[in-house]
This record gives C-alpha cells, sequence and structure tokens, in this order.
C-alpha cells in the first residue's frame, strides 16, 4: 500500500508530466521504481504518459 505523502508526490510529478514541465532524472527513477512494484502507479504512469509513451517502450 502507498503512503499519503507518497501518492501525493506521485500525483505531483504526473501532473507536471502531463503538462509537460520540468521533471527530474531522480523523479523519473522514483517513478520507474515504484511502477516495477505496484501495479497501481504503473497504471498512473502509462495513463499520464499516454499511448504513444506505450508504443515506443514497446517499438
Amino acid at each position: 500500500m502507498i503512503s499519503t505523502n507518497t501518492r501525493i508526490r506521485i500525483q505531483s510529478i504526473l501532473n507536471r508530466i502531463e503538462n509537460n514541465q520540468s521533471v527530474t532524472l531522480e523523479e523519473r527513477i522514483f517513478l520507474n521504481k515504484l511502477s516495477s512494484i505496484s501495479t497501481v502507479v504503473s497504471k498512473w504512469v502509462a495513463s499520464s504518459l499516454g499511448p504513444e509513451a506505450s508504443s515506443i517502450d514497446h517499438d
């Protein structure tokens, strides 16, 4: 289960990604680690990045 602080941090990062704002490498690594552990976070990340990012990863 994800803590409230972690969820808020994830949502903040994802909101910045969706709005084409700056995201640090550390934040991207944080998202990557959590998405590999949690299917919920993985779905959030996939939703924020959109279908284009998914097709790039699978090409």
